[in-house]
């Protein structure tokens, strides 16, 4: 499963001219944390969270800075600027961890886990197509499709043999499908009790209301 098919595609966008009640009005309106910035052209140049309006000195996370002098450090310009002013451009972070709708859902968890984030963006040739949060991620392991699911005994062998190819690369050399009389038949050879396990878990979430007999022998 890729970015594609999970992603939102109707996306709220906002620009860095905007103003920050704009952002703040579409978060509270939309129910949304954070909105990327994008520019004319659709390229996505920056994304405002929530936890950069809260930097506002308004909300009472900015501070002042006494007797300001003009050789104060640049750093401390860059918090002034954050913490008041009402441009998005201001407040919005540059540094925007994006993904291409090809990254699988793999890719997509591991660096929203990274980069601690709730969203990345989804990006063709730098323009915004869709948008990947936390909660799309989450519904994705709860919607389970069709082909996950198979129905027929013949449907089910298939979707097994699939799913340890494209997910755990066991080939039907290694270990072979059979699924009769309402139950599934594993035979064969793992290479030790992890990828065993693994084997369990991954019939555990596809066999619907089969039972399973798991006949698998450990061969390092």
């Amino acid at each position: 499963m890729f970015a594609k098919d999970i992603m939102t595609r109707k996306v709220r966008t906002i620009h860095s001219t905007n103003s920050v009640r704009t952002a703040i009005e579409l978060m509270v309106n939309e129910g949304i944390s954070g909105i990327p910035v994008v520019d004319e052209n659709d390229v996505v140049t920056g994304i405002i969270t929530e936890g950069d309006l809260l930097r506002r000195v308004e909300f009472g996370a900015g501070a002042k800075r006494e007797n300001p002098v003009r050789d104060t450090p640049l750093r401390d310009l860059e918090t002034y600027i954050k913490g008041h002013s009402w441009r998005v451009g201001d407040l919005m972070s540059t540094q925007v961890v994006t993904v291409t709708s090809d990254a699988s859902v793999a890719t997509v968890a591991e660096l929203l886990f990274r980069y601690k984030i709730k969203r990345v963006p989804v990006v063709e040739d730098d323009r915004l197509v869709g948008l990947v949060s936390r909660v799309d991620l989450l519904r994705s392991i709860v919607d389970i499709r069709s082909d996950a699911i198979a129905s027929g005994e013949e449907a089910m062998e298939r979707a097994i043999r699939a799913r340890l190819n494209a997910d755990l690369g066991i080939d039907k050399e290694r270990v072979s499908v059979s699924v009769h009389g309402g139950c599934i038949y594993l035979d064969g050879n793992v290479t030790d009790n992890l990828e065993k396990r693994a084997v369990q878990v991954l019939i555990e979430n596809i066999q619907g209301g089969y039972s399973f007999v798991n006949r698998l022998s450990v061969s390092p």
